[in-house]
């Protein structure tokens, strides 16, 4: 099931049961759990103030209230963003720098992919897979047990990826020019 990418007000989301990815201004002065419990009211019909959020002892954001419910945070660059569905979800957010690709946190047929690519093309590119492999690992609950090279990707399109490691996932990416932003959601939930 292909998520809603959201860009604009909450109040302006049209919610019709698809996984939902939002990305909203960050300044710092909202904490993010206030915007998922905004998309999560918004979604679930529900008041905000019945909104009820914790995290795992790993750190993972979880619902408690709504039930049903699941969410994922990222942000970088002055933007984050907030995933929510009725099925578990992660979302990934890294800001385009043209640093260089690092070899090491890719598996032996990602470095072949990626070095088929012309050298201009390649930061980028790894950082698509990179946001993948972190949204992947978010998704298993306890991302900083993962080594990045035992995650394997791969790119079905320009938008579209699937990542394995503890399990395989559907993948989406969208470039915004100044970010790469992606979410997950697992292969049988896709």
């Amino acid at each position: 099931m292909t998520p809603l990418w959201h860009d604009g007000a909450v109040s302006a989301l049209r919610y019709a049961g698809t996984p939902v990815v939002w990305r909203v201004a960050d300044d710092r002065s909202t904490p993010r759990h206030a915007h998922a419990s905004a998309l999560l009211a918004h979604c679930a019909d529900v008041p905000a103030a019945t909104v009820r959020l914790a995290r795992s002892a790993a750190g993972a954001p979880r619902v408690l209230s709504p039930p049903g419910w699941y969410i994922g945070f990222a942000g970088r660059g002055g933007w984050s963003l907030v995933g929510a569905a009725t099925r578990p979800i992660a979302v990934d957010r890294e800001t385009v720098d043209g640093a260089a690709a690092l070899w090491d946190m890719l598996s032996a047929t990602e470095v072949a992919a990626l070095r088929a690519l012309d050298s201009a093309e390649q930061p980028r590119a790894w950082l698509r897979r990179w946001t993948i492999k972190e949204a992947h690992a978010k998704l298993i609950g306890e991302p900083r047990r993962l080594a990045p090279e035992t995650i394997e990707t791969e790119l079905l399109d320009p938008v579209r990826a699937t990542a394995t490691c503890e399990g395989r996932s559907h993948c989406w990416t969208r470039d915004t020019g100044e970010a790469i932003d992606t979410v997950a959601l697992w292969e049988d939930d896709a």
